[in-house]
């Protein structure tokens, strides 16, 4: 496809092995499947919903009774297979489940009647952007990077989807099984290349959906901002877990453990940071140092029966990442109550890590980690947590434990796009409900309505209500020229009685 480039080297992280090498498709390579996909977009929006829908269902089905998708997942993520399916697959599905079950009331036309102009009525009609590109993370080859592909398609868009170079397999496979299920080709591509693959794909489609650094987010909306494209982004987290006095500490433990060390810490809404109230400080931290010390850490298995809990990380960049924050905290002061090293001698293996007496001087409470640590740090009060918390330039998810009304009150007051009270994570399955994050953390929602809605363009039809047109067109006619001295009094005695208080004051004179 198109130029090729260097080529790109697919490696697993688990053991080192090169898994494939890849031609890098550059920009002639984007170029080439944009035309494509723009040469298929008016067929696939000329579908009825129901065919599109269907088209997702195939695709789904497929993608379930496809093994080699999930296995190779789990060979160049490092992940292991309970989150491979319980979390990558399973969300794909969920999606797709709404998407096509939410489009038929999100797409609709809808009626609706001025109130100014009650003669007339408005009709507003949704209809698809184009060419939709998607630019995926290397964390979550199916749930970040196939699953963005689903609202664009039941919206009528085709899409090009520009996976991450460190994990491209899954999407390759992807692709191939929607080719399989009988769908179009040209309607759902994926091009594998660097950044210049995924600046060219931006220079030429009509919407594009990009989740990853913050950094790269801000250039990628630059440049959409430039053509005055919509741009979605979903950008770093810097997540906060708040504990109150009163919490079950116990579960409070154990799902800290479990949402700092998913996919050993490199899922954008995982926790990044603890804070708790100095009363159960040392009950709490005892608790979490237990669970995480019993975590099964081992290359990742083909078998479903295989006892793991965390595999590797998957982009080597992410253990220096560690490695430099927690030099940094325990230079400042901060206790390692559980792993920091690398584990072993193959592949990105780093040992889950927890840390004590953290504070807001260290890197590692300010700064994304995105790897298998996590700080924690005593407060004086549920107000200070607050503060501390929301004083991240990030604001992607958070989560409270606490007793229910305390921890409700607090979590009203978090600057963040998702909060979840007394559970972790599972909110960000609840795709009924718009999820977008505050600050730096992303432009644009998932999930939800508007996660449908934005990947279309609004076209408002005024016309006179049929029954009293001919009304309609008298009255339309004394407001045009030539302007009538009656007609503007009428106006004015008609504004001062529908917008204030007007009736209640004599009218000044005529000018």
């Amino acid at each position: 496809m198109g130029c090729v480039q260097d080529s790109i080297r697919v490696i697993s992280p688990a053991d080192g092995a090169l898994l494939a090498e890849l031609p890098d498709a550059g920009a002639a390579g984007a170029e080439e499947a944009v035309g494509r996909a723009r040469a298929a977009a008016p067929r696939w929006a000329a579908l009825p919903l129901s065919g599109r829908a269907e088209a997702l269902r195939r695709f789904r089905d497929a993608v379930l009774d496809a093994p080699q998708v999930v296995e190779t997942l789990i060979r160049e993520s490092g992940k292991p297979r309970h989150e491979a399916e319980g979390t990558d697959v399973l969300y794909l599905c969920e999606l797709i489940r709404f998407a096509i079950s939410a489009a038929r009331r999100a797409l609709r036309p809808e009626t609706r009647r001025p109130f100014l102009f009650m003669l007339k009525r408005t009709r507003l009609l949704r209809r698809p952007l184009g060419v939709v590109g998607v630019i995926g993370p290397w964390n979550f080859p199916i749930l970040n990077n196939a699953a963005d592909c689903v609202f664009p398609l039941i919206a009528g868009n085709t899409v090009v989807l520009k996976p991450s170079e460190v994990t491209p397999l899954t999407s390759l496979a992807l692709a191939e099984i929607w080719r399989r299920a009988g769908n179009d080709p040209d309607v759902f591509q994926v091009v594998v290349g660097r950044g210049e693959t995924g600046s060219a794909l931006v220079d030429r489609v009509d919407g594009v959906m990009f989740t990853g650094s913050v950094a790269t987010g801000r250039k990628v909306a630059e440049q959409a901002g430039r053509r005055l494209i919509p741009c979605v982004t979903e950008l770093g987290g810097k997540s906060p877990l708040l504990v109150l006095a009163g919490a079950d500490l116990e579960r409070a433990a154990e799902a800290a453990a479990w949402s700092s060390f998913l996919h050993s810490g490199q899922a954008c809404v995982r926790t990044e940071r603890i804070y708790v109230e100095e009363a159960v400080a040392e009950r709490f931290e005892a608790m979490l140092a237990e669970r995480v010390k019993a975590l099964r850490q081992r290359a990742p298995s083909l078998d479903a029966a295989a006892a793991q809990d965390l595999g590797s990380v998957t982009f080597a960049r992410q253990l220096e990442v560690a490695e430099r924050q927690l030099r940094d905290a325990v230079e400042k002061g901060a206790r390692v109550l559980t792993g920091g090293r690398r584990a072993g001698r193959e592949g990105l293996f780093f040992e889950p890590t927890v840390l004590a007496g953290a504070d807001h001087s260290m890197e590692v409470m300010r700064e994304e980690t995105f790897g298998p640590m996590v700080p924690v740090m005593r407060v004086k009060d549920a107000e200070e947590a607050l503060a501390l918390a929301n004083q991240s330039h990030l604001g992607l998810n958070a989560t409270v434990f606490g007793p229910e009304r305390r921890a409700r009150a607090l979590a009203e007051r978090l600057e963040s796009g998702l909060v979840i009270v007394n559970d972790v994570m599972v909110n960000y399955l609840v795709v009924e409900a718009p999820m977008g994050g505050w600050k730096a953390s992303g432009l644009g929602v998932r999930h939800g309505w508007e996660g449908i809605r934005q990947w279309t363009k609004g076209t408002a039809i005024t016309e006179a209500w049929p029954p009293l047109a001919p009304l309609d067109r008298f009255l339309s006619r004394r407001l045009a020229f030539p302007y009538d001295p009656k007609v503007l009094r009428l106006i004015r005695r008609a504004t001062r009685l529908l917008y204030g208080r007007g009736w209640k004051r004599k009218l000044g004179p005529m000018p």
